[in-house]
């Protein structure tokens, strides 16, 4: 393999392709573009497609078609196989001293027509061929392959993995948001921990509805922020939680207050939360 079939074949090894990729994009034969690597001439029908071919498969490849031609065999090559032979030129004969000689033209040999040839008839002259030329004019087929930038790997590979392994990272954060949002709705209806103390009464919650209808805490109370109700009476501070948004759960304690009066609550007045979160209040049950 000489310098024109190791530089296209290594071309090819490092963009990453195969002969049957070059053969779909190219839409050149893959038997045609493997003997182009190997040299092997004898097997593309005429150098001119032969030509034809390297220009642009070497413009494929990323590769200089001009260059690529440079290397192309003249004498070696297809294109010794199908250019005719030169006659040897004729040598002069050296011109005999004194008077000039005469000479009567040989007649040229009567050759027998061929097939498909027919005698010439009185008065017509033969046709005379033009003479090949020197140098074969060189053609490219223009395939319309877009010129891709030599590189040793495709990238493509990498950016979708990136791709998908983003994917899944933004789809695994929206299940967990999800699962959180759902968790904090259905903790509205949980209750606390209610062990009672030495002396302690526990009562249920007491849902926002069980308060009487068109009554109000006549609390200053904003919706999502836990109203101050320590020292109120145990309804009023019902109807506080229920307007701002929240359930209310009770516990009765001894306590030196009035029976039925708000001693403490958690969560503090002020603190934010979500619609049906649980407040607990501990409510004075007296001596």
């Amino acid at each position: 393999m000489g310098e024109l079939g190791s530089t296209l074949r290594r071309a090819r090894e490092a963009r990453g392709l195969t002969l049957e990729d070059a053969e779909r994009d190219t839409r050149i034969s893959r038997r045609y573009l493997q003997a182009l690597e190997n040299e092997e001439f004898d097997i593309i029908p005429a150098p001119v497609y032969a030509r034809g071919f390297l220009r642009s498969y070497s413009q494929y490849l990323g590769l200089d078609p001009q260059k690529m031609l440079a290397l192309f065999p003249i004498e070696n090559g297809p294109a010794a196989r199908y250019a005719p032979p030169r006659p040897a030129p004729r040598e002069p004969e050296p011109a005999a001293a004194g008077r000039p000689q005469w000479r009567r033209p040989s007649p040229e040999p009567f050759t027998p027509p061929t097939r498909g040839v027919r005698p010439l008839r009185p008065g017509e002259q033969a046709r005379r061929a033009s003479p090949p030329a020197e140098h074969e004019p060189m053609i490219g087929v223009d395939i319309g392959v877009p010129r891709r930038p030599l590189q040793v790997g495709d990238g493509a590979v990498p950016a979708r993995t990136a791709v998908v392994a983003g994917a899944a990272i933004l789809i695994t954060l929206f299940v967990l948001g999800l699962a959180f949002i759902i968790a904090r709705l259905g903790g509205g209806s949980d209750t606390a921990d209610t062990t009672p103390t030495p002396g302690a009464t526990v009562s249920a919650e007491t849902p926002a509805t069980a308060a009487t209808p068109g009554t109000s805490s006549g609390l200053q109370v904003t919706r999502g922020v836990v109203p101050d109700v320590i020292g109120q009476p145990v309804e009023v501070a019902r109807l506080a939680i229920a307007e701002a948004g929240f359930v209310p759960s009770e516990r009765v304690e001894p306590s030196d207050r009035p029976a039925g009066i708000v001693i403490d609550q958690g969560p503090a007045p002020g603190v934010r939360g979500e619609p049906g979160d649980t407040v607990f209040i501990v409510v004075s049950g007296g001596r």
